[in-house]
């Protein structure tokens, strides 16, 4: 299976080793890869097939709409850096072909889930993982673009009401395992953005939460808050 993976980094200090961890453990697997790494710390050479630096202020949604313009295969993974890819992950893209589904994650190791399971729903972190998102072209056709209204917090969240209005079912395959580090390159931002980041946007996703509820109720998409 071919994948394109997109990760948002920040090349400071010891995170160039997790961004380092993240790209290899990504290739371990033996999966196709086209690599494209959004960077928005200082610049630096990883070995992959795209780097596309990111000025100005920070956008979660925005550097990821940003890697998206460089796809060249049916599934994209839109990744943090600081994550561990086991080996199998590789397989899901065949299984969402398989189960009709547009738009997946996988489970973490803190997760109790396990088997050749599919869990469905919404729910962020325990069933979208905003830290890894499986998308597939026909996903990122129907909603257009991420939307960026948030610079980081919540990003995941919107996303879900995006798929959610356009009748996108998302599922979490249990027999694919990919672990996330929590936000290692978050911790590392003075405690003001981090802030920011987290709590200060609640009000800008609830008002985009209500848009994308009346898109949804519009068109009649009978996809549900599973």
């Amino acid at each position: 299976m071919s994948y394109d993976l997109i990760i948002v980094t920040q090349s400071n200090g010891h995170l160039i080793d997790v961004t380092h961890r993240c790209i290899y453990s990504s290739r371990e697997d033996g999966a196709e890869l086209n690599i494209i790494i959004v960077e928005t710390g200082n610049p630096y050479r990883y070995d992959v097939d795209r780097i596309i630096p990111y000025n100005g202020e920070f956008n979660y949604n925005r550097a990821l709409n940003m890697g998206l313009k460089y796809v060249k295969h049916e599934i994209h993974i839109l990744a943090n850096n600081d994550l561990i890819f086991r080996p199998g992950w590789s397989k899901i893209g065949a299984l969402m072909v398989l189960n009709g589904y547009h738009s997946a994650s996988c489970v973490t190791g803190n997760m109790n889930r396990k088997g050749d399971v599919v869990y469905e729903g919404y729910d962020i972190e325990s069933i979208l993982t905003g830290w890894c998102i499986f998308v597939d072209r026909y996903c990122i056709e129907k909603i257009g673009q991420l939307d960026e209204t948030v610079s980081f917090w919540f990003s995941d969240n919107l996303y879900a009401e995006q798929i959610k209005a356009a009748g996108i079912k998302h599922g979490l395959f249990a027999n694919c395992q990919i672990d996330h580090l929590v936000s290692e390159t978050l911790k590392k931002q003075p405690t003001r953005l981090q802030r920011k980041y987290q709590m200060g946007e609640m009000s800008k996703y609830l008002n985009r939460k209500n848009h994308y509820a009346k898109i949804k109720n519009l068109h009649g998409v009978d996809t549900q808050d599973l």
